[in-house]
C-alpha cells in the first residue's frame, strides 16, 4: 500500500507535477494560457499542423494523458479532491482523412518545447484535445507571456489551414441529430460529419448538354473560378450565385458533377437533405477553405416560398449567408431545384443572391440523338433505325434515355451465348424496353415515369 501511495505522489505520474517540472516550478505563476476552441472536424488539421511545425525543433517532449481539466487549471488550480490528475494514456479516435482512409489519433496530447530550440529556456506547452461532450477541438498554449502564447496559437491555426485535409477536396456534409434525456438535458450534441468523395472527371464529350447551357455554365461558374485572380484585378466580383432548375432527370446533378471535375483547385461542398437546414455551418466551412463552391441540391425542399414554409428558420439563414458574402470572397453558390415555382422569390428574383438562372429541360431532337449515341457507344447499334428511336424519345429526359439504353442492353444480352461476345442491339430490343418502361403509368395523368411533357422537337 505504501508503494502505491508513493507512486501516486510520484511527480512523473501526475500531469500537473510533470508540467511544473518541465517549465520550472518557480516559473509556473508567470505562465499564461491562451485557448482556442473550434469545431471537431478541425482536430486532424490542428494535430498535423502541430507535429509539422514542431518537427523542425529540437528536444520536443510529448505526453499523452486523458485529463478532464483545462490546461490553466492543471497549471494554476488546486488539485481537486473528487478527481485524479494521474497520467493515463489517452484514448485514440479514428478520423477520416480522405476517401476510404482514416487515421487514429490521441484525443489528448501535450507537446513541450523551447522557442529557441534550447532545452530549459522558456518552455512552451501545447495541448490539443478532442472534447467529445460538445464536439470541439480545443487548442491550449501556455507560455511565459501571453503574447508568445497568442502567437503560437495563431501560427498553429495558420499552418492547419495551409495543409488542411479538406482544402481542394470534394466534400459531402451531413448532420447527426443530438438527443436529450427526459429532463431536457443534452445527452448527445448535434454532430457535423464531413465525408470525402472522389471527384471523377467527366470528359467534355460525355457532358451532353445544349451549347447555350454549356457556355452559360462555363462563364458563370468554371471560368469565374479558373480566372479569379485576373477577374479580381479588373474589379469583377467572384461571389456569384447560380440556380439550376428544371424537371427531375434533366441533368442538373450531372452538371454539378462536371463542374466539380473541372475545378480540382477548389473546395467543393455538396449539401442535400436535412443538412440544408444548417446553412451557417456550411458557409463557415466554405469560408475557411476558400476558394470554394457550395452546391445546395433540391433546395425547394427547405427554402420554399414563405407562404408554404412558415416555420422554417433555414430560409432566413440562407439569405443572411448569401448577403454576408463579401464581393471578393472566393465562394460560389450553386442551387438546384426541380420546382422553381416553390422557390422563395427573395432568393431567385433578387440580383446579388442569384446572378444567373439556367434551365434544364427535355432535350431537343438533335440532343436526344447525342444522348443515344453517348449511352450506347459501347455496344453495336449500327443496325437500328435511329430515326425511330429519336422520335420515340420525344419529351423524355436524359435520365430516362440512359435507363432505356440499359434496359435494352439487358434484353439484348438474353441472346448472348458467352461473356465475350459484343452486345448487338436491335430496333426490336429498343421497342421492347420502351414498352416495358411505359407499361405502368400514373393512372390519374397517364404520364410515364421519366417523361417531362411534350414540346421537344
Amino acid at each position: 500500500m505504501q508503494f502505491l501511495r508513493n507512486m501516486l505522489r510520484d511527480p512523473e505520474n501526475q500531469i500537473d507535477d510533470r508540467l511544473h517540472m518541465e517549465i520550472g516550478a518557480e516559473n509556473v505563476k508567470e505562465y499564461a494560457v491562451n485557448v482556442k476552441e473550434m469545431p471537431a472536424y478541425r482536430f486532424v488539421d490542428l494535430y498535423r499542423a502541430i507535429t509539422t511545425k514542431l518537427s523542425k525543433k529540437n528536444d520536443v517532449r510529448t505526453i499523452e494523458s486523458g485529463n478532464y481539466e483545462d490546461l490553466n487549471s492543471l497549471l494554476h488550480g488546486e488539485r481537486p479532491n473528487w478527481g485524479s490528475r494521474k497520467i493515463t494514456r489517452s484514448s485514440r479516435t479514428a478520423w477520416v482523412t480522405a476517401a476510404e482512409e482514416e487515421v487514429f489519433l490521441p484525443t489528448d496530447q501535450y507537446w513541450i518545447f523551447t522557442d529557441d530550440g534550447t532545452s530549459g529556456r522558456n518552455p512552451i506547452i501545447v495541448r490539443l484535445r478532442y472534447r467529445q461532450s460538445d464536439e470541439r477541438a480545443v487548442l491550449e498554449v501556455a507560455a511565459l507571456d501571453s503574447d508568445t502564447a497568442e502567437k503560437s496559437v495563431g501560427d498553429f491555426i495558420e499552418e492547419s489551414l495551409r495543409i488542411s485535409i479538406y482544402r481542394n477536396q470534394m466534400l459531402t456534409i451531413s448532420f447527426e441529430a443530438g438527443t436529450k434525456d427526459e429532463y431536457g438535458d443534452i445527452e448527445k450534441v448535434e454532430q457535423l460529419r464531413i465525408s470525402f468523395k472522389v471527384a471523377s472527371s467527366v470528359p467534355k464529350e460525355n457532358f451532353v448538354v445544349d451549347e447555350v447551357v454549356y457556355k452559360t455554365l462555363w462563364r458563370n461558374v468554371i471560368d469565374l473560378h479558373k480566372r479569379r485572380a485576373l477577374l479580381k484585378k479588373h474589379g469583377v466580383p467572384i461571389r456569384r450565385g447560380v440556380l439550376l432548375y428544371g424537371p427531375p432527370g434533366t441533368g442538373k446533378t450531372f452538371a454539378c458533377r462536371y463542374i466539380c471535375g473541372e475545378l480540382p483547385d477548389t473546395t467543393r461542398i455538396i449539401v442535400a437533405g436535412t443538412a440544408l437546414n444548417r446553412v451557417a455551418q456550411i458557409f463557415d466551412l466554405a469560408r475557411t477553405y476558400q476558394p470554394s463552391i457550395v452546391i445546395l441540391e433540391d433546395v425547394d425542399l427547405v427554402f420554399a416560398a414563405r407562404d408554404i414554409n412558415l416555420f422554417s428558420s433555414a430560409l432566413g439563414d440562407l439569405l443572411d449567408q448569401m448577403d454576408g458574402l463579401r464581393p471578393f470572397e472566393d465562394i460560389g453558390v450553386i442551387l438546384t431545384t426541380n420546382s422553381i415555382d416553390r422557390m422563395e422569390s427573395a432568393i431567385k428574383d433578387r440580383p446579388g443572391r442569384i446572378s444567373q438562372c439556367i434551365y434544364f429541360g427535355a432535350p431537343e431532337r438533335a440532343m436526344r440523338e447525342n444522348y443515344i449515341a453517348q449511352y450506347a457507344k459501347d455496344y453495336d447499334y449500327s443496325a437500328v433505325q435511329l430515326e425511330e428511336l429519336v422520335a420515340m424519345t420525344k419529351g423524355t429526359t436524359p435520365a430516362f434515355i440512359k435507363e432505356w439504353i440499359h434496359r435494352t442492353v439487358q434484353i439484348a444480352t438474353e441472346r448472348i451465348q458467352d461473356d465475350h461476345s459484343r452486345v448487338a442491339l436491335t430496333t426490336e430490343d429498343f421497342r421492347a424496353a420502351f414498352e416495358e418502361m411505359k407499361r405502368f403509368t400514373d393512372e390519374s395523368s397517364g404520364r410515364i415515369i421519366g417523361f417531362v411533357g411534350g414540346g421537344a422537337r
